[in-house]
């Protein structure tokens, strides 16, 4: 019997159906319901394989490939339509790059299995449908598999779905240049197979010499895939991050431009935070850990399709880490956890199949940074009201693999994890941890399941007091929300981008460009805070004056938004134009969480200002410290210095604080607060600065302190502090870059002694 005639109009509406069941059946799925990158990536999927398989009874009743192809593309309106219908209920402020993304990812793909089908039918395969199928799975996989598996990135582009761009925590995509070389490689592959198709159906010569062409134009993108962005290596990283720093256990790989001073405390960072975790985790690689940084987002995701997110590919044979240079001290011991880690996991992936257990032990073990822990802030979510943390041991349990972690809150599945592995530790030791770790099997490891084991820790939270000072870092921590839950996801507003357009500008000394580019960050968004204060320097840095504009926009921001930025950028405005702010600023350093001394000493500080000195300070660059900053701004000066990697000066300054002097007009308990704060600054600063004995002696009695008079996170923080200076002295030959140039002076001027007793009284006037 001869097969059915071709008919293009059944054959449209067959394909049109399809797209149509997977865009509705997209809908409801957050991310996924609208047209952007998610999306797309699944609609190149069924595009391709409804053409690989469609396709194959069309051609083999003689229809052509420009009428096949113009029937399978034509049919992916159905889906650009769908998916915009769905903005009648969820929005998409990215709707225009969403749709660039669809017409790049998915006719593509619909080619490629188009010409799949077409070469296919012309050797005459048997059970070609199922074949076909087979195939197009078998690419999608291992084309994936092997990116991710061989290479250090974060991205993977395939002729089936397309491609993903980045990790699913980056708010922003990194739409890298390989994406359009991997597109037009696909293409290639689809002309490749319909070469390969028509000479089979007697093409002759023309057919073959085109396939041959195609071919070495393959061979030669294949070869050339780094070189053209569609894979990265190591290699090709290393090349970019060209500066080595052998630490022995710990290689680190700077950019070129990485000055010396902020090389030398990254350094220590990293070696630091190996040792300790190594020791507390009892392992040890054998070969040393690479640790990738990168200057900027725009490098790193450039390189690896991660702009923000940190990345430890734990299934590489060699254990790396690859993240922003700036976001070191905040998370490298978070990340080396992880990579650590790798030593007891899985056979070939080297991580654990629970996904809880994976982030769970990298919360306990990293190092503390000021905020309560995680035991704390589980403990403080039973007096955090609406829909954040609920039943913590439900949470563990609903977030252990991998479905239920990410799509849980970030803030809701880390903490959660992080206070469950620490009690797991502290009550069974890191042996039984590690089992758990390599098999997810929690009976075997601690001969009790996973739900009696949180069922216990859930009541020991149940017991514990409430900590008021994690209560508010609670609140905020457990009440963000996930990506599932976000409006626009992958969606970064025309203000945000000119904002940092300004930063870079102000960064970069270009006070006129930072102004016209926050100017019209103000435009498009007056209640964007960053837009507003650096459009106020940049004008101030220019010569111009704050106005009664400048007052409006601040107070409009305050009103709606009242948090201790907008409050400080308030109370700057208000003294700028000669108006009383101590009231402002007394509700700034009273918005501030109750964990952050620091922050409220800095905006005593602020406060104390001349008008004069404010205006130096808001229009001088990060990097200038002024001399008259330095007399009368002591302790801004410091902290300005420290960021911008220049601690020998801001050792050689913060030395000679006199804490009576700085602290004066304050009241008992403000005071002995403030003084705790310098204490902390002058002993981070005598650390980096290289004065060891000096850091000692401050540091010396200060984590007591803060136990006993808060806030009491930061005695933790103190106590690792203390210990990595004794660690940096007990180093018998330590590595070069932290002797060279020879460390600051040990000694402290007379009066900087911070256990002198202060003046009381009330808040000064600023």
């Amino acid at each position: 019997m001869s097969p059915c005639p071709f008919s293009s109009r059944r054959h449209l509406r067959a394909v049109a159906g399809v797209y149509a069941l997977a865009s509705v059946a997209l809908w409801p799925v957050p991310v996924f319901g609208i047209l952007h990158a998610e999306a797309s990536a699944v609609l190149a999927g069924v595009g391709c394989l409804t053409a690989a398989v469609g396709a194959v009874g069309p051609f083999r009743s003689g229809a052509g490939f420009g009428t096949l192809a113009r029937v399978h593309l034509g049919g992916l309106v159905v889906p650009v339509a769908l998916l915009t219908v769905s903005l009648l209920w969820r929005p998409n402020c990215g709707y225009a790059l969403g749709l660039a993304l669809f017409l790049t990812l998915v006719p593509p793909s619909v080619l490629f299995g188009l010409g799949l089908a077409y070469a296919a039918t012309g050797f005459g395969l048997r059970m070609p449908r199922t074949t076909l199928a087979l195939a197009v799975l078998g690419i999608a996989g291992a084309g994936a598999g092997l990116d991710l598996a061989l290479h250090p990135q974060l991205f993977t582009y395939s002729s089936v779905f397309g491609g993903v761009l980045g990790p699913i925590y980056d708010e922003e995509l990194a739409v890298r240049p390989g994406l359009f070389a991997a597109k037009a490689q696909t293409l290639l592959w689809a002309l490749a197979f319909v070469a390969v198709g028509g000479w089979r159906r007697g093409g002759g010569h023309g057919a073959s010499r085109l396939g041959a062409a195609v071919l070495v134009v393959l061979g030669v993108s294949v070869l050339a895939a780094q070189p053209l962005g569609i894979v990265q290596t190591e290699r090709g990283i290393q090349r970019v991050l060209s500066e080595t720093l052998d630490l022995g256990p710990v290689v680190v790989h700077f950019a070129e431009d990485t000055p010396e001073t902020e090389r030398r405390r990254l350094a220590d960072e990293a070696l630091y935070r190996f040792e300790t975790l190594s020791e507390q985790l009892g392992v040890r690689p054998g070969v040393p850990v690479a640790v990738y940084l990168y200057p900027d987002p725009d490098t790193k995701a450039a390189l690896i399709g991660s702009r923000t997110t940190s990345v430890v590919p734990v299934w590489l044979p060699t254990p790396q880490i690859h993240m922003l240079a700036d976001e070191v001290e905040a998370s490298l011991g978070h990340e080396m956890v992880h990579v650590l880690a790798r030593e007891f996991g899985m056979p070939v992936v080297k991580a654990s199949p629970a996904v809880g257990l994976v982030e769970g032990l990298a919360v306990a073990l990293e190092p503390p940074d000021g905020l309560p822990s995680p035991t704390a802030l589980v403990t403080a979510g039973r007096a955090v009201e609406g829909d954040g943390l609920g039943d913590p041991a439900e949470a563990v349990r609903a977030t252990m693999s991998p479905g239920g972690f990410w799509t849980a809150r970030a803030g809701v599945a880390y903490t959660a994890n992080g206070a469950f592995v620490g009690w797991l530790l502290d009550r069974f030791g890191a042996e039984p941890v590690r089992q758990a770790y390599r098999t997810g099997r929690f009976d075997r490891a601690f001969g009790r399941s996973l739900a009696e084991l949180t069922s216990a820790w859930g009541a020991e939270i149940e017991r514990r007091p409430v900590d008021p000072e994690a209560v508010a870092v609670a609140e905020w921590l457990f009440s963000r929300p996930s990506l599932f839950e976000r409006r626009c996801p992958h969606h970064v507003p025309a203000d945000v981008r000119l904002a940092r357009a300004g930063v870079e500008a102000w960064e970069g000394g270009d006070a006129e460009a930072a102004r016209i580019n926050f100017l019209q960050a103000v435009i498009a968004n007056p209640f964007r805070l960053s837009a507003l204060d650096g459009h106020l320097r940049a004008r101030l840095a220019t010569g111009e004056d704050a106005t009664p504009d400048d007052l409006r926009r601040a107070e409009a921001l305050a009103d709606s938004l009242p948090t201790a930025d907008a409050l400080v950028h308030l109370g700057d405005v208000r003294r700028l134009l000669g108006r009383d702010a101590r009231a402002v600023y007394r509700a700034a350093a009273a918005s501030l969480m109750p964990v952050d001394a620091v922050g409220r000493l800095v905006v005593r500080r602020r406060a104390a200002l001349s008008r004069d000195v404010l205006r130096l300070w808001l229009a001088t660059p990060l990097d200038s410290v002024p001399d008259r900053l330095r007399t009368e701004a002591p302790v801004l000066a410091v902290l300005r210095l420290s960021a911008a990697d220049r601690p020998a000066e801001a050792w050689a300054l913060a030395r000679t604080w006199c804490p009576d002097r700085l602290l004066a007009g304050l009241d008992s308990a403000e005071a002995a607060e403030a003084g705790r704060g310098l204490r902390l600054i002058q002993g981070t600063t005598a650390y980096r600065a290289g004065a060891l004995t000096a850091s000692s002696r401050l540091y010396d009695g200060l984590g007591v302190a803060f136990a006993a008079g808060g806030p009491r996170s930061l005695a933790p923080l103190v106590r690792d502090r203390a210990r990595r200076v004794a660690w940096r002295r007990s180093l018998a030959e330590p590595p070069p870059i932290f002797v060279d140039p020879p460390p600051a002076s040990d000694a402290l001027a007379p009066c900087s002694d911070a256990r002198r007793p202060v003046r009381r009284g009330g808040l000064r006037a600023p």
